[in-house]
């Protein structure tokens, strides 16, 4: 019998994982190829192994495919022509079996009949993951099978079937593919040039303002496979947003082979710009050989990992374009970009000692050090108990001995941090689970390119307990650069890492600036000439009842755009708050957050901040005309987009832009109920809100319910000296001669004489001098002071998190708290919609007095916010018909009350932001879609909205042109 004249060969064992890929396909070819089978024309052969005895099935063969599973190959499959003699003498099979297929051709010389012509060998390598015994097909391979069927069958019935050469003497088709998204530094372009020359096509892939466009030209079934990849498989950091296919005539003349092309800058810009990666795996080896001409280099980096947001001074991503530019690449450097096989092929910021950014010790003054190599001496000095300044990836670090409490007490003394725990950077992860209790989310969290702060229970192990401070938790992170690991390891102890700048100033990103705010603060500074294009501090995150949640978005995870529900026909930027800012620039229908800038509170925070919101735009390629804000007349944001030129202001309150941060980003479109606490926010009746709960229908929006205000003595000074709350809160609830006489029995008052606490009771029996806050967290400073004895905060948030920390475990009964009777549905808010804590501070008092423990109280205080927010909730939906709950604002960072609201409404009920703060770090995002509500409702809808959108005294979300 006349043997087929193309052979199938499948190799694997079909109860081993992905090693099942090959005998898997032949089950699928050989139904949709069962008319060329039965016509004799295809032949399919499947073994666990090649064997020696395989190659007589070679005999009287056209064309013979060995089919196989490879944990190398290139994503979702690639093509491979083995030519006889050539592979008689090498071995260079993808095949993870015990014979490859060139060593089968080796054997096929042994009996290949005299004057015959050998069949033409192809590998088809599929890319493979697990081969565990038992094991079904991982979900990837099995969508790379799929990708694999069509191409054979294609082949078989299109190139092959007609004689036609697969690797491109038959083109027959022509492709442009414009992608958009986070495309660029992340080794995208070098990634395409390797999946499309392994399918054996012809073309070239380069940078735009918007993205990476890709010509291709080859066989259709090539560029199919072609076109799965860049869908499934792209590399680890990039995000696909857009796919946009057209066609292409034929390929160019002389144009052959698959090249890197250069990058394109004109155009708008329509891409996620790439975040800043922690060093990979590959790179931390080679520093750590010494027979590699990487070793020891701080600035190592390849197309997968290293610096990109803060290195990056206009688009197209490319050198030229980065602050490396002022670096020529070395021979060797130049080589490994222009080879395709090299791990660094195009990667625009690799450097080497011999052509690359240099690293030296200074003295405070700055003044280089001759102390030899400058890492091992900095850590010399760090276990001398020296602060040292160092500059990073982003911005500078202060950086101490976390196991000495000398050294860690008098950093926070030089910097004057009481209390707010420090983040300590540990050298692996067998060493931060010694620090903290790190569940599966946080343990992926620590090790992710996106190396965050990661907030964890303490466990205090090997470090000072003044590293914490008063908080159970403890911040942990894992080395994000080689110059991290070095220290760390010249070191050999954990690093107190916290931001390189004097107390509420910003970090210090270059040289002038360290010299200026940092030579009063540290003992050295350690130093390289590698310049940061912005400021990029480190993320935080923290572990919650529904997984993991950002609490301050930057290195690692900003500028990743936020696809917003609708594109605005204009650029729009939002300035955010007033702390934890950040501002957001929306293209299109990209919502662009800045990574962290900090508080503005001072002035030299203030000129940093301007420098970056408009540094963010140009590196964007606008300046936009349409500026969204707080309402608050006195944030520094508020004031800058008011004097800055503008053709349209949307003014957006505070807690409304809570809410909407969320909506944006998890596209809800229908009418929600909005809970949004936190400590203030403006009003538009000019008080100070942040307990409040809203009926938002995206523009429109009507106030709910609030909590009562809670009186602060001495305004700002209450927010500090929560002890002047505490006393405002028992005058509230039970009048000035019970609370002075409540004054002596409790903790929190006794440092105070009693001339100050006549004279502030004095002040609440007056009002004067006095403001009234709805906010949760001021609720939460007075109870917290009077529960722990507290006086003062030593950072924003410090006693709401006390309060949380201490909370007694168990399940606690509410106290008594008043709902309202009615809901502000179609009027102003008045008393009779307010929730009323006073019954609550009672019982408290009652209990204290009693003799409760305070972590039993605590949790009884969580509990009565759960029971009267869920209350009033339930009753809102039923009046309302509204089916689904945000919960936004900075309060509900609380894990005891996102608990306990998630679980009361339901998880399928609540709403709450996944990749944006819900603090002020999220502010500008609702800023910014209120913006892009405002510009695309129509006209007549839009004055609607602004004159009737909660029905207070002034709009809360207002718009001028100019």
């Amino acid at each position: 019998m006349t043997p087929a004249p193309l052979l199938l060969f499948a190799v694997g064992n079909p109860s081993r994982g992905d090693d099942a890929l090959g005998p898997t396909l032949l089950d699928r070819v050989s139904a949709s190829l069962a008319p060329e089978i039965a016509r004799g024309e295809v032949e399919l052969l499947a073994d666990f192994q090649l064997q020696p005895e395989h190659a007589l099935d070679l005999v009287g063969r056209a064309r013979v495919v060995f089919v196989d599973a490879c944990v190398r190959a290139a994503p979702p499959f690639e093509w491979r022509r083995l030519r006889l003699r050539e592979e008689a003498r090498r071995d260079t099979s993808t095949s993870s079996h015990a014979m490859s297929p060139s060593a089968l051709l080796e054997a096929y010389r042994a009996v290949e009949p005299a004057g015959s012509t050998p069949p033409e060998a192809w590998t088809l390598a599929i890319r493979g993951e697990r081969f565990e015994l038992g094991e079904p097909l991982s979900p990837r391979a099995a969508a790379h099978l799929d990708a694999a069927v069509d191409d054979l069958v294609s082949r078989v019935r299109g190139e092959w079937a007609e004689g036609a050469d697969v690797t491109g003497g038959g083109v027959v088709a022509g492709e442009r593919v414009v992608l958009e998204g986070v495309v660029q530094g992340v080794g995208f372009r070098p990634w395409v040039h390797r999946v499309a020359s392994a399918l054996g096509l012809s073309g070239k892939v380069w940078n735009t303002s918007n993205g990476v466009t890709v010509d291709a030209y080859g066989p259709p079934a090539a560029l199919r496979a072609l076109g799965v990849a860049l869908q499934r498989e792209a590399p680890a950091g990039a995000v696909v947003r857009s796919v946009h296919r057209s066609p292409l005539a034929s390929l160019p003349p002389g144009a052959h082979g698959f090249t890197v092309g250069e990058s394109d800058a004109s155009g708008p810009v329509a891409m996620g710009l790439p975040p800043d990666l922690a060093t990979c795996a590959a790179c931390l080896a080679e520093v750590a050989s010494p027979s590699d001409r990487h070793h020891g280099y701080a600035f190592t980096s390849c197309t997968g990992c290293g610096p990109r947001l803060a290195v990056i001074l206009a688009l197209p991503y490319d050198r030229q374009n980065t602050t490396l530019a002022g670096f020529a690449l070395c021979t060797a450097c130049a080589r490994d970009y222009a080879t395709p096989s090299a791990r660094r092929f195009h990667a625009q910021t690799l450097a080497c000692p011999a052509c690359g950014p240099r690293v030296w010790l200074a003295d405070p003054e700055g003044v280089p050090t001759p102390a030899g190599e400058p890492v091992a001496a900095a850590a010399a000095a760090l276990r001398d108990g020296a602060i040292v300044g160092v500059q990073g990836l982003g911005a500078f670090h202060l950086v101490c001995d976390a196991t000495s409490s000398r050294a860690v007490a008098e950093l926070r003394r030089r910097k004057r941090r009481e209390t707010q725990p420090l983040a300590v950077m540990v050298a692996d992860l067998e060493a931060a689970l010694a620090l903290a209790e790190l569940d599966v989310a946080a343990r992926e969290a620590l090790c992710s390119p996106a190396r965050p702060i990661v907030l964890a229970p303490s466990r205090g192990a090997s470090i000072a307990c003044e590293v914490r401070g008063p908080s159970l938790r403890a911040g942990v992170l894992l080395p994000y650069t080689p110059l991290h690991a070095a220290l760390l390891a010249e070191a050999g102890r954990p690093l107190v890492f916290t931001s390189g700048n004097a107390s509420g100033g910003p970090a210090i990103i270059d040289h002038e600036g360290a010299l200026t705010h940092l030579s009063g603060l540290v003992d050295a500074l350690l130093l390289h000439d590698r310049p940061i294009a912005r400021r990029v501090e480190d993320s935080v995150v923290a572990t919650g009842p529904r997984g993991l949640r950002v609490l301050r978005r930057s290195r690692g995870f900003a500028p990743h755009p936020v696809r917003l529900p609708r594109a605005s026909p204009e650029p729009v930027l939002a300035v955010g708050g007033h702390q934890k800012n950040t501002a957001c620039v929306v293209v299109g229908d990209l919502a662009y957050l800045t990574p962290h800038l900090g508080d503005l509170g001072l002035y030299e925070g203030e000129l940093a901040w301007r420098r970056e919101v408009e540094g963010f735009e140009a590196l964007l390629g606008v300046r936009a005309e349409v500026l969204a804000h707080d309402l608050h007349p006195d944030y520094a944001s508020t004031r800058y987009a008011l004097a800055r030129a503008a053709r349209r202001r949307v003014g957006v309150q505070h807690h409304v832009a809570h809410a909407l941060a969320a909506l944006a980003e998890i596209h809800v479109r229908e009418p929600v109920l909005a809970v949004v606490y936190d400590g203030t926010g403006w009003g538009p009746d000019g008080t100070a809100w942040g307990a409040e709960l809203l009926a938002v229908d995206g523009a429109r929006w009507q106030r709910v319910s609030a909590f009562r205000p809670v009186p602060l003595p001495g305004g700002e000074r209450a927010i500090r000296d929560v002890w002047r709350a505490a006393l405002g809160m028992l005058h509230d609830a039970f009048g000035s001669d019970e609370a002075r006489a409540l004054a002596e029995r409790f903790e929190v008052f006794r440092a105070q004489t009693p001339a100050r606490l006549d004279t502030v009771l004095r002040a609440l029996d007056g009002g004067a001098a006095t403001t009234r806050a709805r906010g949760l967290g001021r609720w939460f400073d007075a109870l917290g002071a009077l529960v722990l004895g507290l006086s003062h905060a030593g950072f924003d948030g410090h006693v709401a998190l006390a309060l949380e920390e201490h909370a007694d475990p168990r399940d606690a009964p509410p106290y008594p708290i008043d709902t309202p009777t009615r809901l502000a549905l179609d009027g102003p808010l008045s008393a009779a919609n307010e929730i009323d804590p006073r019954p609550t501070v009672h019982a408290v008092v009652q209990d204290l007095l009693a003799g409760a423990a305070s972590g039993w109280v605590a949790a009884r205080v969580h509990a009565t916010v759960v029971e009267a927010t869920c209350a009033v909730a339930a009753r809102a939906l039923a009046e309302t018909g509204l089916r689904r709950v945000v919960l936004s604002g900075g309060a509900l960072q609380n894990r005891l009350l996102e608990r306990g609201l998630v679980a009361r409404l339901g998880a399928e009920t609540v709403v709450m932001a996944r990749d944006v703060p819900v603090n002020d770090g999220g502010l500008a995002l609702g800023q910014a879609w209120a913006a892009v509500l405002a510009l695309t409702e129509p006209a007549s809808a839009a004055v609607d909205r602004a004159a009737g959108l909660a029905r207070e005294d002034e709009p809360a979300i207002t718009c001028s042109s100019t």
